[in-house]
């Protein structure tokens, strides 16, 4: 197997076939015909800070896309086998100083694409520029809807946005509560989130729609994500609300605080999370066996119909666990299904013109493009915004140590067990 060259630079890290060399300022540069030249696909990845767990994600599967790639799929053959080569931008884990390495990277010139951040605050700091060099960007699980609001004309937003989220959080207690043979007006519902554009944009969505079910909302606090250090002031506040079902939306460092102090409370709510370190190996490092039977919505889940029914996405789904141990979590799985969006359009228009590779990507749907049906619904981008408006998140639970696809149930691969007993509910 032919081994990728890893150098750390002035927090940039490079994956290459090849040696890298900076080009030239241009932006938008035409198609090479040097069959060893490779295509360059710029990473934004929060490589350092609290949040370096979704960098390790981003490294791991960017290794996987380019054995897949390169090794198994023959580089692009539209282009004559050309290889493909990953530059990964730290963009640490604070949106005020992910521009700078961004920008300075972007300067050198020769990108064909941007993956972009899984964090919509970097993402949004990060997108004027990507728009400003007109390389086409996708920003991999970044699920704030403004990010396809801003008028940009070279951003396409793949996954679910979290105003999807919470509907589908609340259809998925809907049927929770028929399964327990209780009424879902009757839960006493909490909220909790990171002082962030993505945690505040699903708080606030949680809020809009709580309040046109008619639910009862009866818990609303958010914490600052840097001073949060101990979470028994924001347990015991729960749990004088009496709220017996918890929406958090939080990172796997704050979710390890929240899960120590409700432990040692003992106060176990039904968690049903927002995404991000509810779906990743963190949590079951952190908790162990006790993350058995806590379930989250997320923009995909390894296990999920679509990834299911897609033979090249299982192969490199097989080829991450055996060489990391793990499975494809949800901040990896995006950016990796975002990565072979950007390819197809490449290997479709035998271009790597950005500006070509743009246009490509505004015509690719669920029904034309396999990688597209990888992401839950029949979607399509928007060719204003940008926006995959059709796409669906998918509700997971942890069961034997990993989380599985159980909610939409023609999107699932296995039952949502009782988190009391971890067996299926006798619906009889």
């Amino acid at each position: 197997m032919r081994r990728g060259l890893f150098l750390v630079l002035s927090g940039i890290l490079l994956v290459s076939s090849g040696l890298w060399a900076g080009g030239g300022k241009q932006a938008a540069q035409p198609a090479s015909t040097d069959k060893d030249k490779p295509v360059r696909f710029l990473m934004s990845a929060m490589m350092s800070g609290p949040n370096a767990e979704s960098g390790r994600q981003v490294n791991m599967v960017v290794q996987t896309a380019q054995w897949y790639i390169n090794d198994v799929l023959g580089g692009f053959k539209s282009l004559g086998g050309r290889k493909i080569d990953f530059l990964i931008v730290d963009s640490t884990s604070d949106a005020a100083q992910a521009v700078a390495p961004f920008e300075q990277a972007l300067g050198k010139g020769g990108f064909s694409v941007i993956i972009g951040n899984p964090n919509s605050s970097i993402t949004l700091a990060q997108q004027p520029i990507a728009e400003a060099f007109k390389i086409p960007m996708i920003p991999s699980a970044s699920a704030n809807a403004k990010i396809s609001q801003g008028g940009f004309q070279f951003t396409f937003q793949p996954g679910a946005t979290a105003a999807a989220f919470i509907p589908m959080q609340l259809d998925f207690l809907d049927y929770y509560s028929k399964l327990l043979g209780k009424p879902l007006s009757e839960l006493r519902i909490g909220l909790i989130y990171a002082d962030d554009a993505w945690g505040t944009d699903n708080a606030n969505n949680t809020k809009i729609q709580t309040k046109a079910r008619g639910l009862n909302l009866a818990f609303d606090q958010k914490y600052n994500v840097p001073t949060f250090t101990d979470a028994t002031p924001l347990i015991t506040a729960l749990m004088n609300a009496k709220v017996d079902v918890l929406l958090p939306s939080s990172y796997p460092s704050d979710l390890s605080l929240i899960f120590a102090a409700m432990g040692a409370l003992n106060y176990h709510p039904l968690v049903v999370g927002g995404g991000a370190g509810m779906t990743w190996p963190s949590l079951k490092a952190s908790l162990g066996d006790a993350v058995n039977g806590i379930t989250s919505v997320d923009a995909w889940v390894w296990d999920q119909k679509g990834a299911r029914d897609n033979p090249g996405w299982m192969q490199m789904n097989d080829w991450y666990e055996k060489k990391f141990n793990e499975f494809i979590p949800g901040q990896g799985g995006p950016t990796l299904y975002s990565i072979m969006l950007a390819y197809s359009a490449i290997e479709n228009i035998g271009s790597d013109d950005p500006v070509a590779i743009r246009d490509e990507l505004r015509k690719m749907t669920a029904k034309n493009n396999i990688w597209m049906r990888v992401i839950n619904g029949d979607g399509a981008f928007d060719p204003v915004t940008g926006q995959n408006k059709a796409a669906q998140p998918i509700m997971m639970q942890w069961q034997n140590g990993r989380p599985m696809a159980v909610y939409p149930l023609d999107a699932a691969d296995v039952p949502l067990l009782n988190p009391d007993t971890m067996k299926p509910f006798d619906t009889k």
